[in-house]
């Protein structure tokens, strides 16, 4: 016999017969009810399952798509633009006089660029008309330490040249991205015409690849006397849709520098430079450009690679641009109303 409180078999039945009531208090014990109650229990501990699977695959979902997207837009940005904050020379190592001239845009970032005075001729001209201006938007690759020798070019042809780094580009703040170039490149066309008071006839624009799309855009937005570009691409979009086929870049795109588009609603004389041997923009994009684009306009063929066909067929770029730029009327604006027709190529070659 066990001795203590268990031990004594009355206290054993008063357990037993507590231990059933309590099994019918909480659980309705082996009644239709009780197996009703477990059986609604188990279907909402399903649905509870389903709707938790559910939940865990739409987040699942939601997270790949932001990733992927990410991705894209990293990937776009980096197609687009190279930007160097490094800038390993100036005009002053060209020996070139200039100011160092520092913008905000219209939404606030600050800009930095050159203005490379043309330099006075010793000899009187007959005219008190002020060297033409040349707005020169540097490439998408580097800063504009890297163009300095295509801007000493065009100072040596007479021109006043003005050239600025875009938003995260050399010493320029800000991010880059289609909108914030387009920004730049406005405050950089109210700087020569509002504080350094250049006439619109007396101002022409250059573009060379990224800054071709910038310059043509800006050429639809402001009145200037002509636009030049160089290694033009016909839009940005295309290139990324050949790259990623099959990826709706359309609907995810910031920059799409639809060139095709804008050069229709350009109305001044027009001079597209492109190598037929250019290794990263093809030929056949200044080609459709020119197709599209209104008259006065002029498609040259040079050669070289992307960077250097300047060099390459210099003899004909140097005649071609400076014959745009000093051979026409400048009694006139062109702001889509009026414009001259490009002349013919000069009969003596300039040199450097």
């Amino acid at each position: 016999m066990v001795d203590g409180p268990l031990g004594d078999p009355r206290l054993k039945s008063r357990l037993v017969v507590a231990f059933l009531g309590r099994r019918k208090i909480f659980g309705l014990h082996d009644t239709a009810d009780y197996q009703y109650v477990l059986g609604n229990q188990g279907h909402a501990y399903s649905l509870m399952k389903r709707r938790t699977r559910s939940g865990i695959r739409l987040t699942l979902l939601v997270l790949l798509v932001g990733s992927v997207y990410l991705v894209m837009r990293n990937y776009e940005q980096q197609f687009v633009y190279a930007p160097s904050t490094v800038v390993k020379k100036t005009p002053r190592d060209a020996r070139l006089s200039f100011d160092n001239i520092a913008l905000a845009t219209d939404d606030g970032v600050n800009i930095q660029g050159w203005f490379v005075p043309a330099n006075v001729s010793e000899e009187p001209s007959g005219t008190n008309a002020p060297p033409p201006t040349l707005l020169f938007f540097h490439g998408g690759v580097g800063n504009l330490s890297d163009y300095l020798e295509k801007v000493h070019l065009l100072h040596d042809m007479g021109l006043d040249v003005f050239t600025v780094d875009y938003r995260g580009y050399g010493k320029s703040g800000g991010t880059p991205s289609e909108s914030g170039l387009i920004s730049d490149a406005v405050a950089a066309y109210s700087y020569l015409t509002e504080k350094r008071h250049v006439k619109p006839e007396r101002l022409y624009l250059y573009g060379e690849d990224l800054g071709a799309a910038v310059a043509i855009d800006l050429a639809t937005k402001e009145p200037a006397a002509g636009l030049i570009t160089e290694g033009a691409s016909a839009s940005v979009i295309e290139k990324i849709k050949e790259a990623w086929p099959l990826i709706p870049w359309q609907f995810l795109l910031r920059n799409k520098f639809d060139s095709l588009t804008n050069i229709q609603d350009v109305h001044i004389p027009l001079l597209i430079i492109h190598s037929a041997d250019d290794e990263v923009v093809s030929f056949n994009d200044s080609r459709r450009l020119c197709a599209l684009a209104h008259e006065p306009k002029d498609l040259v063929e040079i050669h070289g690679t992307h960077r250097d066909a300047f060099v390459h067929s210099f003899d004909l770029y140097y005649d071609k641009v400076s014959h745009f730029i000093l051979d026409q009327p400048k009694d006139k604006i062109a702001d889509g109303s009026i414009s001259t027709q490009t002349a013919a190529p000069a009969s003596k070659v300039p040199t450097p």
